[in-house]
């Protein structure tokens, strides 16, 4: 059911011995730079030109356009318990359960004249395909092939998608589509994990996201009974230096064993954080890429004695920046979370948010909340001071039970997330997950809704309203009537996937208006089962690059 406030319509160079030929050289590139304008015209980066007058004239830095480039999206393998504790060597992986299922959907949009792009689900470094869900050219099939007309007789284009559904999954795979002439593919897909019995009892569901050379992941934890692996995977042709930066309630983490990882193309490297800092109970990892782009996820797992606590894929928050915006906190009723938290060993189990302050300099830290009603005050107002270089909790759990978008404002840079829990009763497994903050939502963006858990989107505009455009896509790849939301300024919208449709398996959002922000939020009927993903960027790339001349 839409929620109250949605309304829902149809190196620098040697040293030189002599300074005399220095000049000369120095001279010789002017010349070449004056040449280069004379035959260039404005191809000239940055350059400024004085005119006789005495006037100066800057030019523009110019840009060429590159190919669209193909999307590819990385899903991380599904959870698996740990038969050793060696931190820096392979641990290695035992099978979670007996009810554990990981499956991959996605999802690929085509263009106006209803061609497909290729596309594909393959294990990370094979060149064999788990699924393939279009061509990329005339088959016996039709995939790929042109209609007579782009629009048909009602006037609407021939746009349809390819969909691909409940794929099983064992590893990491990659899930790649091919640009449709010169577009870029609108595609998008994730991973789904549910188990009800074992030590990884619970529900983890994580989007495959592009790689990356700068990312946050928040809301990992060290401490006694918790378990987080770092996986990082290098989906590109050439080898990855990474270096982890480490940050704990008390500061900055050094540890050896954090500075030039490599990982070689096609590959996957797990890392036991326990051995890299030891009782944390909110940890912090900034991953960053030399040379091939990667992707990382961090397996959080909680066991309290013999009852399993939960398991969620860590995904990463949105860039550190002075304003954090986190949709998708989803309260429990506040019964059933005051019956698990009083439990010994259960004061985890309540909604927080985690910010991580980076720099050197504390930060003044204003902490506001937006329900389906409006903005709701925490206790002590939500402003506070956040040390610098540590990570700072700030507890939620006065909150009643509903969906809310947190925004955290700072004077210097932040990262954040927020930890959320669903259990049904005391004494039963409990299972937890975390919504990082996430990005404004753009023009065209993909939600794919696995099957197994109740699926949800939340939407939420911090100030100024906003309309969300959601067109539902069907099991057969139809594409079905656009929808709108209305999300006011200060609130949070959730739209629950039944009520998009039967048989929907994926969304194509829009937004226009003020800023608003998306979340994807599922859980199990009847189970202890949770998990948040933010909504995915749009897969449309970078179609130009700044050009940068000179000598």
């Amino acid at each position: 059911m839409t929620e109250p406030g949605a309304e829902v319509e149809p190196t620098t160079r040697p040293r030189t011995k002599r300074r005399q030929s220095g000049v000369l050289r120095r001279a010789a590139g002017i010349g070449a730079g004056v040449l280069l304008v004379g035959t260039s015209g404005a191809l000239v980066a940055g350059a400024v030109v004085l005119d006789p007058t005495g006037a100066a004239t800057q030019f523009p830095i110019p840009v060429a356009e590159v190919p669209a480039g193909e999307y590819t999206g990385v899903c991380p393998a599904p959870p698996r318990l740990l038969e050793s504790d060696a931190a820096l060597a392979d641990p290695e992986f035992s099978p979670e359960s007996e009810t554990a299922s990981t499956t991959v959907s996605g999802m690929v949009l085509s263009s106006l004249g209803g061609i497909l792009p290729g596309s594909t689900l393959s294990p990370l470094g094979s060149g064999e395909a788990l699924a393939t869900i279009a061509t990329g050219g005339p088959d016996d099939s039709g995939a790929g092939s042109v209609p007579e007309s782009v629009t048909n007789e009602d006037g609407l284009t021939n746009r349809t998608a390819g969909v691909l559904t409940d794929q099983a999954a064992d590893g990491v795979s990659v899930f790649s589509a091919q640009p449709v002439g010169s577009q870029p593919a609108t595609a998008g897909a994730v991973m789904s994990y549910t188990a009800t019995d074992g030590d990884l009892a619970g529900l983890a569901i994580a989007h495959c996201s592009a790689p990356s050379s700068d990312f946050w992941i928040l809301g990992a934890s060290t401490t006694v009974g918790a378990t987080a692996v770092l996986n990082l995977s290098n989906p590109s042709g050439t080898p990855a230096t990474v270096n982890l930066e480490l940050y704990g309630p008390d500061g900055p983490i050094e540890a050896g064993g954090t500075r030039g990882l490599l990982i070689a193309p096609g590959d996957t490297e797990s890392i036991v954080l326990a051995g890299l800092a030891t009782d944390q109970d909110q940890l912090a990892v900034r991953v960053l890429s030399d040379g091939g782009r990667v992707t990382g996820s961090i397996q959080q797992s909680v066991l309290r004695e013999l009852t399993a606590g939960g398991v969620e894929l860590l995904q990463p928050a949105a860039p550190a920046s002075n304003t954090q915006v986190i949709p998708g906190v989803r309260v429990q009723d506040e019964d059933i979370a005051d019956e698990i938290s009083a439990q010994d060993g259960y004061e985890t189990a309540t909604p927080a948010a985690q910010i991580v302050v980076p720099g050197s300099t504390d930060a003044v830290l204003n902490v506001r909340v937006y329900g389906s009603g409006g903005e709701i005050e925490l206790p002590d107002g939500g402003v506070l001071t956040a040390a610098a270089g540590a990570v700072t909790g700030v507890s939620l759990e006065s909150l009643p039970a509903g969906d809310y978008t947190v925004e955290v404002t700072s004077d210097v840079l932040i990262s954040a997330s927020a930890r959320v829990n669903r259990g049904v009763e005391a004494g039963e497994p409990v299972d937890f997950g975390f919504a990082p903050s996430g990005a404004r939502l753009g023009n065209t963006q993909v939600a794919v809704l696995p099957s197994g858990s109740r699926g949800a989107l939340a939407f939420g505009a911090p100030s100024g309203r906003s309309e969300v455009q959601l067109t539902p896509v069907n099991t057969d790849g139809t594409l079905q009537p656009e929808q709108t939301v209305s999300v006011a300024g200060g609130t949070t919208v959730t739209v629950e996937a039944a009520d998009l449709g039967d048989d929907v398996v994926a969304v194509l959002i829009g937004a226009s208006g003020d800023p608003v922000y998306g979340a994807q939020m599922h859980q199990l009927d009847g189970e202890a089962g949770i998990s948040v993903t933010p909504l995915p960027p749009g897969s449309a790339g970078q179609l130009s690059v700044p050009v940068n001349l000179g000598y």
